[in-house]
Order: structure tokens, then C-alpha cells, then sequence
């Protein structure tokens, strides 16, 4: 396996200063929807701008676990196919997860 350990430090750092804000932002609308009927959520989803912020937000997040769970892999596990196996599983799992994050919010906002 690559040993590219200083790229991945600092797009973890990156992601988790790009998750501050996001997470900020979404919770405060979270507290809002405690109000709001389903049309007006679906309203706010619909929005290029939200859906936009939720988009990058949900990739980030995603990005951030992955790298995340892949550290804990690499540090924590020692036979090598269990880490290869765990290592691909998550790079699937990741790559299901982007697809439907990327397909609903398309869905949401264009069809």
C-alpha cells in the first residue's frame, strides 16, 4: 500500500475545517425544520444554494470518516488481507454513499 501519510493529515485537517462552518449552518436550519411543515423543507432542499451547501457538506463528511476509518485500520489492524479487504469495503462504502448523496439531491433539485 502507498504510505502517503502527510496528504491524507492535511486533507483530514482541511475536511474537518470545512465541516466547522457546514455543521454550524445545518444545525441551526435543523432547529428551524422543528417548525416547519414537510413542504417548506422540501422548499429549502430544493434551493441550488442549500442543496449546494448540503452536497459539499455530505461529501466532506464522507471524505473526512473515510480517511478517518482508514487510519484507525492502518494503525490498528496487523494482518495485511483483513486491512486490504476493510480498506477496499470502505472505499465501496464510500463510493455507494457519494452515489446516493449525488443522485438525490440531482433528483431533488433537476427531475
Amino acid at each position: 500500500m502507498k504510505k502517503n501519510y502527510k496528504n491524507k493529515w492535511i486533507v483530514q485537517r482541511v475536511t474537518a475545517t470545512m465541516l466547522l462552518p457546514l455543521s454550524f449552518w445545518f444545525i441551526y436550519h435543523c432547529i428551524l425544520f422543528q417548525s416547519q411543515g414537510y413542504e417548506e423543507i422540501r422548499i429549502f432542499f430544493e434551493s441550488i444554494f442549500n442543496s449546494f451547501l448540503f452536497l459539499i457538506m455530505m461529501l466532506t463528511i464522507l471524505l473526512h470518516s473515510k480517511i478517518g476509518c482508514e487510519s484507525i485500520i492502518q494503525d490498528y489492524i496487523s494482518a495485511k488481507n483483513l486491512k486490504i479487504f476493510l480498506i477496499r469495503f470502505i472505499n465501496l462504502l464510500t463510493l455507494a454513499s457519494a452515489t446516493v448523496v449525488v443522485v438525490g439531491i440531482l433528483k431533488l433539485n433537476f427531475f
